[in-house]
């Protein structure tokens, strides 16, 4: 299988992708990923981190409604995010919604999974993200379920240039499914 020559070459490519995805409008594909992310996460339990989606990402604002989850939020720390409950959102780094700095903090150890978004993933659960490696850094101390949330367009046929710090998914929910990324592991 064929593979990208460098994270740069990687990111350029779907970068350019989402922009021309996402000028078109991708309401049916979000309505369609909507309803697997709400049967997954129906399924699930705890406290679970998610994301407010950035203009050029994947939604999960739906599964809020859920009322069996506690929801946490990320927030940039240094060089690592840091979770907490909402009460409220504010603009922060990057134009990313953040919690509000009162918000209470919630130790990794206490979070069951993460929904996580990314530039692009591959089946094996491999993810580039937009190139700061705050996720990264953050999952190397997490030992809960990892859940990729994109849309199909974002799932490369391609092997990834992955490095050694670069963190794996679990699962990968898009508009037309959950992927188990253990099953395509390759050895």
């Amino acid at each position: 299988m064929a593979s990208w020559s460098s994270k740069q070459e990687c990111r350029s490519f779907y970068k350019s992708l989402c922009a021309q995805e996402f000028a078109q409008g991708l309401v049916q594909n979000q309505q369609q990923l909507n309803v697997f992310l709400q049967d997954f996460m129906s399924k699930q339990n705890g406290c679970w981190g998610a994301y407010r989606a950035l203009s050029q990402e994947t939604s999960v604002d739906e599964v809020f409604q859920i009322d069996h989850i506690d929801w946490v939020f990320p927030r940039i720390k240094g060089t690592e995010l840091e979770f907490c409950f909402a009460s409220g959102f504010s603009q922060g780094a990057f134009g990313v919604l953040e919690p509000d700095p009162n918000s209470a903090i919630i130790d990794l150890k206490g979070i069951h999974g993460l929904l996580i978004p990314g530039l692009v993933f591959n089946k094996n659960g491999n993810r580039l993200g937009k190139g700061k490696g705050f996720y990264d850094k953050t999952l190397a101390h997490f030992k809960g379920i990892k859940v990729g949330v994109c849309f199909d367009f974002q799932i490369s046929e391609q092997m990834l240039p992955m490095e050694e710090h670069d963190q794996k998914m679990d699962y990968i929910i898009t508009e037309s499914g959950l992927m188990v990324c253990q099953q395509y592991e390759v050895h």
